[in-house]
Parts: structure tokens; C-alpha cells; sequence
């Protein structure tokens, strides 16, 4: 019996100090986007010039100007509801199965923190900077040799908007992940804007 309870001490230690990588296919829902913060308080940098999002909070395809839209090779966007908060569908002008999505997450005030705070559920969690603001890459499951990947850009303490990138075809099919570091610095000047 005590050799029994020992076996199964030893077995969840090792389990608890492993730290697995998820694999399988991403979705088109934001899994990792923010929620609530439950713990690990004051984990993400802080914004130092916070944007105003007033634009972006009621329609995120305000999140790119008529000009970076082009510029990135993108169509008008096509507003959408999330369950986080307004979202925008951008299709590549060349192929509609490439796409990006934009969101502004209105469902948490309290931006990058609810995303740390959830970093143990990522496949990937992987710190950044978009044009000076802090970002994360991040999703449940890693979709990044597929096409896709998430991207959370902190643009003020109170406000993250998420880009999720899903790209089959082209460069992007193969390295998503710049392209969304792109569509964020795209959005990053067009707030800056105004």
C-alpha cells in the first residue's frame, strides 16, 4: 500500500513538472482571447502611451484606415460580432482564402493581464512588441504550421485587440505570424491617427 501511494506521488510530481506542447488544428475562434483575469496579477508590461480605442470598441474594422488596407493588399473589411466584443474580416484583394481577423476586446478591461493570466492554457505563448506597444503571440492550439496565428497587442491597460491571421495559400500560409505583426502596425498607426 505504501509503495503504491509512493509510485503515485512520484507520478504526478513528474506529470506537474512537465510542461507539454498542444498540437491539432487551430479554429477560426479566438480560443486564447482574454477573459477575466483569475490570478497572476501584474504579469503583463504595462502600456507607457495608451491609444484611443472609441473608434476600434464599437467598430473594429476602424482598426485599419482605407489606405493601410491597400497597402497590405486587403479588401474593405466586413464588420462581424464576436462574443468579445466587435470584429472585422479582412480577405486578401488576390485571394479570399486569405484572411485576418480583428477584434477588440470589449469582454475584459483589463487587456494584456487576462491574457497572461491564461498563458498556461497556450500551445504558445511567445512576448512581443508591435511598434513599441506590448503583444503576445498566443492560441490554445498551434495552428502556425497551417496558416494561423494569434496575436494579442496591448493597446492600452484596459484594452487588447486581437488579430488571428489564417492564411492557406502564399508566404503567409507558411509564416502567418508576420503577417499578423504587420496588420498590428498597421492598426498601431491608423489609431495613432485618430
Amino acid at each position: 500500500m505504501r509503495r503504491s501511494v509512493v509510485l503515485l506521488l512520484a507520478a504526478a510530481a513528474l506529470v506537474a513538472g512537465c510542461s507539454g506542447t498542444k498540437s491539432g488544428t487551430a479554429s477560426t475562434a479566438p480560443s486564447s482571447a482574454p477573459a477575466e483575469s483569475s490570478g497572476s496579477a501584474g504579469a503583463a508590461p504595462k502600456v507607457s502611451n495608451p491609444l484611443n480605442t472609441t473608434a476600434i470598441d464599437s467598430d473594429a474594422c476602424a482598426a485599419l484606415s482605407a489606405a493601410k488596407l491597400a497597402e497590405l493588399g486587403y479588401g474593405e473589411g466586413e464588420k462581424r460580432t464576436t462574443s468579445r466584443g466587435p470584429g472585422c474580416s479582412l480577405f486578401a484583394q488576390d485571394d479570399r482564402l486569405n484572411q485576418v481577423e480583428v477584434s477588440s476586446v470589449t469582454d475584459a478591461s483589463d487587456g494584456l493581464e487576462a491574457v497572461y493570466a491564461k498563458r498556461a492554457d497556450d500551445a504558445y505563448f511567445e512576448e512581443t512588441q508591435v511598434s513599441g506597444y506590448p503583444a503576445v503571440y498566443a492560441e490554445a492550439i498551434d495552428g502556425r504550421p497551417n496558416g494561423k496565428c494569434g496575436l494579442f497587442v496591448g493597446v492600452s491597460d484596459q484594452r487588447v485587440v486581437y488579430i488571428l491571421v489564417q492564411y492557406d495559400n502564399g508566404a503567409g500560409a507558411s509564416a502567418p505570424c508576420p503577417v499578423a505583426l504587420k496588420v498590428g502596425e498597421a492598426m498601431i498607426e491608423t489609431l495613432k491617427e485618430g
